[in-house]
């Protein structure tokens, strides 16, 4: 709960410039179909003015006039661009809803692919404000803002077209307002990437101190930190505030300039054209036409100017979620660093691993381990002697300082089951359905694959027992598991997995003793090819593995079977004696 930030990359604007380029040319094909659509809609909105432009010069000249048919013109292009603008808006909703629908899977899944260790250490608001308000932001602006730009920018750009066919001298007058909107725009933009990044970081950082005291208010209230807490809250609160301000000093400044520049033009049009019309350069139904055109553009273009103002912030968020996606281009099947393939007949093997949270410091020195495909290990040893650690080293999670860590069918097996899966102490209950929570792990799992599973983590009594079985939705709202149950669930979902290799880290907290070991007997039955380590405190796992790994401040100190190291005198059999002892009923015989 300190006040140092540890953040999540944000994308530099270059990134960020390529990601918007490759997210148009994925959609080039809806793009172009709407920005016809668009033209052919603002064509038909064009031809009303321009037939009233016509009209007055016909009646100005003293010319027959047909109202009959002038009319039906204008009802006609009325009602054909009133269906094209329907079309091309319907179409514009849905690439927005496409492009805003890629871009939240995409930070989901480069989230979830990002080094836990780096998710972990970032503050809470960061992944909150991320996944929340900066995907809001994206969100207004893919749904609304950028079907209102394209109707905008094709409007403009072919009103403007439509003025030089009509008079091109005459048309020159709608081009005064653009030097003052240019120049006031490139002023506002070179700014607002950083003062629109600030407001968004700022902005983390209360949901962060918002987040880390709810979460940690027992802790707060037992140290009584509670004036530590708002003290702290209150400074972040007011950095927020000043750096929202920024944004509106910005649009304060530059925002009344623009719309001088969207007004400016019907002014000059008018008083131009009159000039004009006087020394035979125009004729009064091209000055109203015209003149129709530069008021009929005023609202796609106070759209354009809206959501330009509105892209600034958005630009800034796509910037903080583009940093988590990475690189999308990036091949599935990766090998982490530090990691080579192996034989066949061999699962894992470490050679001279070390590794060190803290530069210069090691937890683990020189490890080396080898465990064959099928077989059974144990890891115990003291709280601190480095189990987790090397447990998350071995899934991937870490990467070493020196060493290696050697995988089956790491970098181009055929086979798609996963190569290594660390299943720790933590579970996770997702919304949803007891199926749903299940076929996360395998989406293709039938109904039977999924009791079977069940019934090998000894779950499958409870969810029968329920009125609705796999169908029985979990969650705050609905049904809530007990700890033992959460376990079993995540238990099953290893079933489905069917992984190469599995790292139990204190998996089977949470179950009575009885639990945990009908499914240590039931592992090799159920998971007949996958390696399995096992990292425990409780040594009654030693006894059923094939090798038992001793670890001691960092380094391995035994190994081999359980009978073999009871036998030896050493650091296994003070551990067994240990907890041999402490697990002891009263009276009962050593």
């Amino acid at each position: 709960m300190s006040d140092l930030t540890h953040t999540l990359p944000v994308a530099d604007a270059r990134t960020v410039k390529r990601r918007v380029q490759e997210l148009l040319l994925r959609f080039k094909g809806w793009l172009t179909a709407i920005v016809l659509v668009h033209a052919g809609a603002t064509v038909c909105a064009l031809i009303p003015p321009l037939v009233l432009g016509e009209i007055i010069d016909k009646v100005s000249a003293h010319q027959e006039l047909s109202l009959l048919q002038w009319a039906t013109v204008i009802a006609v292009a009325l009602l054909v661009g009133a269906v094209l603008e329907f079309t091309a808006a319907k179409w514009s909703f849905v690439l927005g809803e496409r492009v805003f629908s890629l871009l939240r899977m995409q930070f989901l899944t480069g989230l979830l692919a990002m080094p836990l260790r780096r998710v972990e250490r970032a503050d809470a608001g960061e992944i909150l404000s991320r996944s929340t308000s900066d995907m809001d932001a994206l969100q207004e602006v893919t749904r609304t803002g950028l079907p209102e730009t394209i109707v905008g920018s094709v409007t403009t750009a072919m009103t403007l077209g439509c003025a030089f066919v009509i008079n091109p001298l005459l048309a020159l007058g709608c081009l005064v307002g653009f030097p003052p909107m240019i120049l006031a725009t490139r002023w506002y933009v070179r700014r607002s990437e950083k003062v629109y990044g600030d407001e968004l970081e700022a902005r983390a950082a209360v949901s962060s101190q918002v987040t880390e005291s709810v979460r940690g208010h027992e802790v707060i209230e037992t140290l009584k930190l509670e004036k530590v807490r708002k003290s702290s809250a209150s400074r972040v609160v007011a950095r927020a505030a000043e750096t929202a301000r920024g944004p509106i000093r910005l649009e304060q400044r530059a925002f009344p300039v623009i719309q001088v520049g969207y007004h400016l033009p019907l002014l000059v049009v008018v008083g131009w054209g009159a000039w004009l019309v006087r020394g035979g350069s125009a004729e009064v139904g091209q000055v109203a036409a015209i003149a129709l055109y530069m008021r009929a553009i005023l609202s796609p273009l106070d759209d354009l100017i809206y959501w330009f103002g509105e892209a600034q912030p958005a630009r800034a968020a796509l910037g903080r979620i583009l940093g988590v996606v990475g690189d999308s281009a990036a091949p599935e099947h990766v090998v982490p660093k530090g990691r080579t393939p192996l034989e066949q007949h061999e699962a894992l093997s470490v050679r001279q691993l070390s590794f060190g949270y803290v530069d210069g410091t090691n937890v683990l020195n020189d490890i080396d381990l080898t465990v064959r495909t099928g077989e059974r290990v144990c890891v115990v040893g003291a709280s601190g002697a480095g189990k987790t650690t090397l447990a998350l080293l071995l899934a991937g999670i870490l990467t070493p300082t020196s060493g290696s860590i050697g995988v089956a069918g790491a970098g181009g097996s055929d086979d798609t089951r996963l190569d290594v899966v660390l299943m720790t102490q933590e579970d996770h209950v997702f919304g949803g359905t007891i199926a749903d929570n299940l076929t996360l792990a395998r989406s293709d799992a039938s109904e039977a694959a999924v009791r079977h599973a069940l019934e090998a983590v000894g779950a499958d009594g409870w969810v029968t027992s329920m009125d609705d079985g796999l169908q029985t939705r979990l969650g705050a709202d609905a049904h809530t598991l007990t700890p033992a149950q959460a376990r079993q669930l995540s238990l099953a979902r290893l079933v489905l997995m069917q992984p190469r290799a599995l790292i139990l880290d204190e998996a089977t907290a949470g179950l009575s003793e009885e639990e945990s070991k009908q499914f240590a007997m039931l592992l090799p039955t159920v998971l007949q090819d996958t390696t399995v380590i096992q990292i425990a405190h409780d040594l009654w796992a030693a006894q059923n593995s094939d090798q038992v790994v001793v670890m001691d401040d960092g380094s391995i100190v035994e190994r081999g079977s359980h009978t073999e190291l009871l036998a030896s005198d050493g650091v296994y059999t003070q551990l067994w004696n240990s907890w041999h002892s402490a697990t002891l009923t009263p009276g009962q015989p050593r």
